[in-house]
This record gives C-alpha cells, structure tokens and sequence, in this order.
C-alpha cells in the first residue's frame, strides 16, 4: 500500500509542472493563431485603403503642382 502513495505522489509532483507546460503552449498557439488572423485583417484593409486612393487618383486626375 505505502509503494502505490509513493508512485502517485510521485505521478503528482510531475503532473503539475507538465500540465503547465501543456497550458503554456496551448495558450501560446492560441495566441498566436489570433495574431496571425489579425494581422492578415490588418494588411487587407491596407490593400483595400491603397486601392481606394488609387481609383480616386485615377478618377481625379494628377494632383496640379503649387
């Protein structure tokens, strides 16, 4: 009986930074995959900005110089 305690309390004390680990990087990939989503946001309302000034460019016509 006293060598199945010792076994889990073993098992206990390494499940413990283990599962941190695992949360860690679960938390990180999460993270990470929102970033990229929001980056990939970021440059395609860029893209559509710099193609809306263009078409009003092409539209108006070259700026007169001062």
């Amino acid at each position: 009986m006293r060598y199945s305690h010792r076994v889990l309390s073993i098992l206990a004390w390494w499940a413990i930074p283990i599962g941190a680990v695992i949360l860690a990087a679960a938390l990180s990939a999460l993270a990470r995959r929102v970033r990229r989503q929001s980056d990939d946001d970021t440059i395609s309302a860029y893209r559509r900005f710099r193609e809306a000034i263009a078409n009003t460019e092409e539209q108006v016509g070259p700026a007169p110089d001062a």
